[in-house]
């Protein structure tokens, strides 16, 4: 192999145009470039091997024997012809490899390109004169690993009839196990670029290529002739692109009476370590002999996929075969692409079927869950697919005996389970669940599944359910019950039930002791003892003297006995809250939102409201949401609510319904809305700025107090605040308003509103003018100052907008300066700026700069011209 340096590239780049020029008068039997791709695969570090694959016109005398491949990185190198393989049908496959070191991380263009692609080609205008280009694309990125482009298994040379769907599959396999995309683009020409003309071949419905399983469907063609298409082939790693392939295949379509196969597949999931012995049966339409073979990843692996190839009269079937094993698991499917080819009569047709194989890891298995204390403890059987990271530990509050589908990996969204935990060992058998993911609370019931997960982002099946609970040794507190609200009377009301399974062996009695703890709900207080029970069945305490108005509150309750002749402590109760209500006024509406933090699970929650007609609370509503909007309301008027939850324990017996209020709360319906925002025009005729705007209905308008009218002199400036206006200005819907009083207009406008409670609308898009819309500053070509009172003073066209200054040098014939000036007006009144004397009568030349404002600042803007002076009356 000669490699050249990048100096060297330009020379034969200019070498190659010349060639490319020379070869226009070649007769059209020495073309033969028709398809070809590049592949590539790492080697070690920087370095890989690219295999370029062409297929040209066998008996054309334009062969190649080496070509000159770029690698993207400003050099080149030309690499011999390793193979020549004759494939039938006057074409054959030409397979040149060679490798190449790079200099460090990037993206790099490989590319290929060849004067000779065939004549006659119907969807590229002139073909014989157009260059065959491919190329692919190499990333280097440390961060996403080394990579593989994909390899094409199905030859890029096919056959059509017209009429007839036209099918193909590239057949793309990805060792590294990438997703891989697909789609139709221009074929490239000289210097990869798009060859001009260049359309996809015509059909009788569509032309299209599947993005994920890269089947081509061409139906159908119309028109005897030879086509080509370009397919690119991304691949993607973690949603990130990281190479690509472009193959430019050639499709040959003839007058003929054939129909393709059929081929009856079906995608499968399998569970690693088991056997798919799945049949595939390919039928020819016409009854002719059919040829099925297969293709795809799965036979390119270690312990790969069988498919004995089959030939026979229609129907054919072969069976597809693959013991698997956890090697084979992967996040992404395996590709398998059937091919069937019938035996013409006229031209062999062939036809695709893409099936998916998903390998997926078995379920982890006899999975258990017993509580120790306030910990749940869960193990399991070692696992069987030693290749995989870890597991996921997932809980939900009671069972849901669900069973996933045949190919539903992992935990469903909506199954109701939370991960709770992640265990990065595969060797792993056992998990604590300490309830430092979710809280675990007495009287509930939780139940766990887990799954194990790969490298790749596989994860397997999911495990049995396993439930369990706490054992009932704590006070499981039933209410927290607002029964007064007040800033500092308030009460709230606090039930429990006793522990049934304590040690009572340890603690046998008989003097027992509820204290209970209470503090401030979101708060750094600590908890402060408000009091003791001193009975086992003494349940029940009432606090008082709180801001139930303003707080929530959150109590726990401890539970002691008497052991050894002393009181210890036993156990505590869960931490609970009283509901906490909070209202958001709205126009003519209430939202009403609440929270809570409690260790029984409620289940909905009832909205009462206060009718002070009766002096009564109704029950306005039920939800199982810890919200609600109260509609159709009047604003500026108080309205009075409390939520009521009801809730239960439900293990291991059923304690259901209990309940509990909120403290009351009022609210104030308000229109806190703003005014519509019109749709705004804006023009002028370079002196003013005529703004025209118009509401969808006149009571829209209506309820505008002030408008508000926002400019800025440039793009970059902030708009401020340049006039307001009342709706007098407005007519039914529509409004207008002239602006006479700007130094200039270029800039940008734009509108607000605000209605009577002072609710500010958001601006309208804006409108700008730029210099070009009102470059008015224009100048005579004669005047005559005769002091006649007419035409006395050189001066500007009036009006003209937007001149900042001038910059204006006035010279007579011979060059000499006679008048300078910065004032827009000039105001020259024809005499020489040394000896103020009137100049003569003739031709003066000026050179004038004209600073105006735009949109981006000031800008300059030249004028040249000539002035004719006459003095003479």
């Amino acid at each position: 192999m000669r490699t050249f340096a990048p100096s060297k590239r330009k020379i034969l780049r200019r070498v190659l145009i010349y060639i490319i020029l020379s070869l226009l008068v070649i007769p059209l039997w020495a073309t033969h470039q028709r398809s070809g791709e590049i592949t590539y695969e790492h080697l070690y570090g920087l370095t890989y091997r690219f295999t370029i694959t062409t297929y040209t016109y066998t008996p054309s005398p334009a062969d190649r024997p080496e070509i000159d491949v770029y690698w993207g990185d400003g050099s080149s190198t030309i690499i011999p012809r390793l193979y020549k393989i004759n494939m039938g049908n006057d074409i054959s496959q030409n397979i040149y490899i060679g490798e190449h070191t790079y200099a460090g991380n990037g993206i790099y263009t490989i590319s290929f390109e060849d004067p000779n692609r065939n004549a006659g080609i119907v969807n590229i205008p002139n073909s014989v004169n157009i260059p065959f280009y491919i190329e692919s694309t190499l990333i280097i990125n440390p961060f996403m690993g080394s990579n593989n482009s994909p390899q094409l298994l199905n030859p890029p040379i096919d056959n059509g009839c017209t009429n007839t769907p036209y099918y193909h599959n590239p057949g793309a396999y990805d060792e590294d196990g990438d997703s891989l995309s697909f789609s139709l683009i221009t074929c490239r020409g000289f210097e990869g670029e798009n060859i001009p003309g260049y359309t996809l071949p015509h059909a009788s419905s569509q032309i299209s290529i599947d993005p994920v399983t890269g089947d081509f469907v061409w139906d159908s063609p119309t028109m005897v002739g030879e086509y080509n298409i370009a397919i690119l082939i991304q691949e993607w790693r973690q949603g990130v692109l990281i190479g690509s392939v472009v193959r430019d295949m050639q499709i040959t379509i003839s007058a003929c009476n054939n129909r393709p196969p059929i081929i009856e597949a079906t995608d499968t999931c399998i569970t690693a370590g088991a056997l798919i012995h799945m049949p595939v049966t390919a039928t020819d339409p016409d009854g002719g002999e059919v040829t099925l073979t297969a293709t795809g990843s799965c036979f390119q692996i270690p312990s790969p996929a069988y498919f004995p190839g089959n030939s026979s009269i229609s129907p054919v079937t072969s069976f597809f075969t693959w013991q698997t094993y956890c090697s084979h698991v992967s996040a992404n499917p395996y590709s398998v692409f059937f091919k069937a080819v019938d035996s013409g009569p006229q031209v062999p047709l062939s036809n695709y079927k893409t099936i998916f194989i998903t390998v997926v890891a078995p379920k982890p298995d006899s999975l258990e869950a017993v509580a120790v204390g306030n910990t749940i403890h869960l193990s399991w059987d070692p696992y069987s697919c030693t290749n995989g990271v870890g597991f996921r530990i997932y809980r939900r509050n009671g069972s849901n005996p669900f069973e996933p589908g045949e190919c539903e990996v992992g935990m469903p969204d909506d199954q109701g389970y939370y991960l709770i935990g992640t265990s990065n060992n595969i060797h792993d058998t056992s998990f604590v669940d300490d309830g430092s993911s979710r809280p675990l609370n007495h009287g509930n019931e939780y139940c766990y599944r887990i799954t194990a997960f790969f490298a790749d982002g596989a994860e397997s099946y999911v495990s049995d359910e396993v439930c369990t609970r706490l054992a009932n040794d704590a006070p499981l507190i039933t209410h927290i019950d607002v029964e007064e609200t007040h800033e500092s009377n308030g009460s709230i009301y606090i039930s429990w039930c006793k522990p049934t399974e304590f040690d009572s062996i340890q603690f046998p009695g008989p003097e027992y002791q509820y204290r209970i703890f209470r503090k401030t709900r979101n708060s750094s207080n600590t908890y402060t003892q408000i009091g003791t029970n001193y009975s086992l069945n003494d349940t029940n305490i009432t606090d008082v003297g709180l801001n139930t108005t303003a707080h929530d509150y959150l109590y726990k309750i401890e539970f002691w006995g008497m052991a050894n002749d002393s009181l210890q402590f036993i156990e505590k109760s869960d931490v609970s809250s009283s509901i906490y209500l909070n209202i958001e006024p709205m126009d003519k509406k209430l939202k009403l939102t609440w929270n809570e933090q409690v260790a029984w699970e409620n289940q909905s929650y009832t909205i009462f409201k206060l009718n002070e007609d009766l002096h009564s609370w109704d029950s306005i509503a039920e939800t199982s949401d810890q919200f609600y909007l109260d509609e159709n309301l009047e604003n500026e008027k108080e309205y009075c609510y409390y939520i009521q939850s009801k809730g239960g324990y439900f293990t291991p017996d059923s304690l259901y319904p209990f309940y509990n209020k909120s403290q009351k709360n009022c609210g104030t319906p308000i229109d806190n809305i703003p005014p519509e925002i019109p749709d705004l025009e804006v023009t002028t005729d370079c002196q003013s700025v005529f703004l025209e705007w118009e509401f969808s209905t006149p009571e829209a308008a209506a309820e505008v107090e002030t408008f508000y009218i926002f400019y800025k002199p440039t793009l970059d400036e902030d708009f401020h605040l340049i006039d307001s206006l009342d709706y007098s200005y407005c007519n039914q819907a529509q409004c207008s308003y002239t602006i006479t009083y700007l130094p200039f207009v270029t800039g940008c406008f734009a509108l607000a509103s605000a209605d009577f409670n002072h609710n500010i609308s958001l601006r309208t898009d804006s409108v700008c003018f730029d210099v070009d819309d009102c470059m008015d500053y224009r100048l005579p070509n004669v005047f005559t100052p005769n002091n006649d009172g007419v035409n006395d003073l050189f001066q500007p066209y009036q009006p003209y907008s937007n001149v900042e200054k001038i910059d204006m040098t006035i010279y007579n014939r011979w060059g000499r300066k006679v008048f300078h000036t910065e004032e827009p007006n000039i105001n020259w009144d024809g005499r020489d700026y040394l000896s103020k004397e009137v100049c003569s009568d003739g031709t003066y030349f000026y050179s004038c700069d004209v600073y105006l404002h735009s949109l981006t600042g000031i800008v300059v803007k030249p004028l040249h011209g000539s002035i004719t002076l006459i003095t003479s009356r």
